[in-house]
């Protein structure tokens, strides 16, 4: 940075600054550039005054050198004129040299690199300054101490571009060293005592928790290093440390020691590969909380805060516990999720110490502004580019008019993520209150997502691949249907859904279903309708003419109607079924008869409670499903007495039976950011007879084992389900089916990519069930068991795909479809069998 005063005509006398005005300001060595706006931010324009020397002069040069362009600035003058005394000024400038390239050497593998790259701020045309290299240096530094690198050393040399002109590369040194792990991290001054006056297992939960294994749970990215730690290394991080110091006094704060604080900490190189952590640490005395006085309370009396509160005179002091109570809970048990369910949007809550007692116990005054209640005034959809409006809005609980109710946000969230149409991570809401008129507007913003599915798979049938070719639509639309431009490809945005399925393996086997739902009939309540039918056939791929064709054709067709209940709460739904199905058969070696009819009509019902919070990867939540399914008691009006002198077309001309099934399902979030979650699962059926004599019927019966892929063979409406770790086409259970079946099952999930258009996550599971003869056979606890791991990826258009390997540990029972005999040696023998399982669909082979 160069200040030139000097030049023809007058000299300039440091002593004796005068006032000139700017004549003509030149720009020198910078052609590429502005020569105007250069003037402009010098500020050294033609027609103003300055006085030289003085500051004028000095403010252009930072001004210019703020710019982060150039290299040198010079500011000088040509000429004084003698006689106006007006100036004529130049600004010298020299271009700072731009980056061309930059590569990495030393310790970094191309795969560093392109992390590394992530984080630094260097592009192609980036003017090149000591500056930048610094921070470049502390940049790349940085990334390999996160990773626990601490002594790395990072050079950055600049190197002469020839190929342009002046033009710079970056060469970026890296030497990682060795990684440093925590050996150590010592607690001194923690030792718990006792105390009398509280219980046993308070004094263990306080030790436990304030411990120092406590602390160090606390501290959640500090971490020593040990074999348990296979997910995270251990490593140190300045800014975790910090963030992990605050955790440890949170922790005591938690069990009543308000006053804790660190006195003083020491982090320490034990020898080249380890360091240790040593924290000193004044724990303070025991608080309590005392008295709890509520002011400007008038809609709840004391007595119903106290109760909701849940905290008591004399119990452990916990702030953290108190603003959960008072603010936000995840049970929904708090004041402030009291009062904003019921409208008072304006609320607020706030308490104030209002002294502390000899024995340490803490007395508060909880205030409440209840405000007055608002009413919803106006909903804004935001982010549908395919959905109605409509569709949406009947979905929404907050409707306009109603009081404002944060529940019945979280409800909507929760019943627009279930449409499938919208990704459940980018769901937003934002209430925005009108103080002046009491009302509250709301809009919520969704982000559509692909919900229509392609289904291409295989399952294993009779000893054959059977292909299956699928097309679901779940947001179809049947009113813009002859409405032009509406089909791109397919008329959609009503909600409504259509199924097209097919399958064969060829000539000797056709299977086609279709399906249609309109979950809002009417468009006024949430009453579904749905239509379905299907035919399958399958032949030894003779002509009909044949004496030796073989055929099995069934035709169904049903329709089912579907709503919401309000009781016991509106997470119940009811569902009712009318099917049809004609079973024609000749030379068929399927079922318990071979040639003839049978006609299986069915009436099914289905109660369901379900509180799930998504449909691809829930995190809470519940669902219970009740099922019946009957026929007609037939043999109470056929006059028919013995049917052991009956064939078996005839005694099953009319099948005859009733099926309870019942199942249950939880999904409980186990780590903070709920992505790690617990899916335990329970389910139980029972096939049964109304006549004796007549016996349980061969339909509709229970086949336990392998992936439930072979679902896809289900001509006697049997339900194949899955038993992993058990290879083979239902070999848990006998050839006929069982009339009972029990299954338990217990998954860890962890998501890998919540991504709405490829959701994956992985999984462990445990397993176990059986299928008995009836309820003198049956015990719950006698069941096959399993255990295993796999991974499921969700693709919007091809729905849930996935394998699972799994072992099985139990041996078969006698007369198992899988126990094996000495003629069929390529049977399983015994059951104990490590298997790879394919998944294709949500609910294929689910009880």
């Amino acid at each position: 940075m160069i200040i030139q005063l000097s030049g023809f005509g007058q000299v300039v006398d440091f002593l004796n600054p005068k006032k000139h005005t700017i004549a003509r300001t030149d720009v020198i060595g910078v052609d590429h550039l502005n020569h105007d706006a250069i003037v402009l931010i010098s500020g050294l324009t033609p027609g103003k005054e300055i006085t030289v020397p003085g500051d004028d002069i000095t403010q252009a040069i930072k001004k210019l050198w703020e710019q982060d362009l150039f290299s040198d600035v010079e500011v000088g003058y040509n000429k004084i004129d003698n006689v106006t005394g007006d100036i004529f000024l130049y600004i010298k400038l020299q271009d700072l040299p731009k980056l061309t390239k930059y590569k990495f050497t030393g310790d970094v593998s191309k795969g560093e690199a392109d992390k590394v790259k992530e984080e630094i701020d260097l592009y192609r045309g980036k003017m090149v300054t000591e500056s930048l290299k610094r921070t470049t240096e502390n940049q790349v530094r940085g990334f390999y101490q996160d990773k626990g690198f601490l002594k790395t050393k990072v050079t950055v040399t600049e190197v002469i571009d020839t190929s342009e002109f002046n033009s710079r590369s970056l060469v970026i040194d890296v030497q990682k060293g060795q990684r440093i792990k925590i050996k150590e991290i010592n607690f001194y001054n923690n030792e718990i005592e006792p105390d009398p006056e509280k219980s046993k297992i308070k004094n263990l939960t306080t030790k436990w928790s304030v411990s120092d294994a406590g602390l160090r749970r606390a501290m959640k990215d500090t971490k020593r290093k040990g074999i348990m730690r296979i997910f995270s290394r251990s490593k140190f991080n300045e800014g975790a440390y910090e963030r992990d110091k605050k955790n440890i006094i949170y922790k005591y704060n938690e069990n009543g020691l308000r006053d804790a604080y660190i006195i003083k900490d020491s982090v320490y190189q034990i020898d080249e590969q380890h360091m240790g952590i040593d924290i000193w640490i004044d724990k303070g005395d025991d608080y309590f909380f005392g008295d709890i006085e509520w002011v400007g309370n008038t809609k709840y009396r004391d007595g119903q805060l106290d109760t909701l509160l849940g905290i008591k005179n004399g119990d452990r002091y916990d702030k953290a516990l108190l603003e959960q109570r008072l603010y936000m809970s995840q049970d929904g048990r708090d004041i402030t999720s009291l009062y904003m369910d019921r409208g008072y949007l304006f609320f607020n809550v706030t308490p104030v110490e209002m002294n502390i007692t000899e024995d340490n116990k803490i007395n508060y005054e909880i205030r409440i502004n209840e405000g007055k209640q608002a009413r919803v005034k106006n909903i804004y959809i935001y982010g549908n580019t395919k959905t109605n409006d409509n569709v949406i809005l009947r979905e929404i609980r907050t409707k306009p008019g109603d009081l404002f109710n944060r529940n019945d946000i979280i409800r909507t969230q929760r019943e627009l993520a279930n449409l499938g149409y919208f990704d459940a991570e980018q769901f937003n809401v934002n209430p925005i209150p009108n103080p002046v008129d009491g009302t509250v507007d709301i809009e919520y913003y969704v982000v559509e997502k692909s919900s229509d599915q392609i289904e291409l798979s295989g399952g294993f049938g009779a000893n054959r691949l059977i292909g299956t070719l699928g097309l679901s639509f779940t947001n179809f639309s049947t009113k813009n249907f002859f409405k032009k431009g509406a089909w791109q490809p397919l008329p959609s945005g009503d909600g409504q859904r259509l199924s097209i399925r097919g399958q064969t393996f060829g000539q000797g086997y056709q299977s086609y279903n279709f399906s249609f739902t309109e979950p809002w009939l009417g468009g006024k309540k949430p009453t579904s309708l749905t239509v379905f039918m299907s035919h399958s056939l399958l032949t030894n791929s003779t002509p009909k003419t044949d004496l030796n064709h073989q055929r099995t054709s069934i035709t169904s067709a049903g329709v089912g109607l579907g709503t919401r209940l309000k009781w016991p709460d509106d997470y119940f739904q009811i569902y009712g079924e009318f099917n049809y199905q004609y079973y024609d058969l000749r030379r068929s070696n399927f079922f318990i008869f071979s040639d003839g009819f049978s006609n299986n009509i069915s009436l099914k019902g289905v109660l369901t409670r379900n509180s799930i919070d998504a449909p691809i990867y829930p995190r809470s939540g519940s669902k219970f499903v009740l099922t019946t399914k009957a026929t007609l008691p037939y043999s109470s009006f056929d006059g028919i007495e013995d049917y052991s002198s009956l064939t078996d077309q005839e005694r099953y001309k009319y099948a005859e039976y009733y099926k309870i099934k019942f199942t249950g399902e939880w999904f409980v979030p186990i780590s903070k950011d709920k992505k790690l979650v617990l899916h335990p699962k329970f389910g139980y059926g029972f096939l049964g007879a109304y006549n004796a004599n007549k016996g349980v019927s061969p339909f509709e019966r229970f086949y336990l084992g392998g992936s439930g892929l072979n679902g896809t063979w289900q001509f006697d409406g049997r339900e194949i389900i899955a038993l992993r770790g058990y290879n083979g086409q239902s070999p848990v259970s006998p050839e006929t089916g069982g009339t009972v079946i029990a299954k338990y099952s217990m998954e860890l999930r962890y998501p890998v990519s919540l991504n709405p258009n490829a959701t994956i996550y992985a999984l462990l599971f445990a397993e176990a069930g059986n299928t008995y003869n009836g309820f003198s056979d049956f015990d719950p606890f006698r069941v096959k068991r399993a255990a295993g791991a796999g991974v499921r990826i969700f693709l919007p258009m091809f729905g849930m795909l996935g394998v699972d390997f799994a072992w099985g540990f139990d041996p078969l029972d006698p007369g198992s479809a899988g126990q094996g005999t000495a003629d069929d040696p390529g049977a399983t023998q015994n059951g104990y069998t490590f298997g790879f399982f394919p998944i294709i669909g949500m609910n294929i082979g689910d009880l």
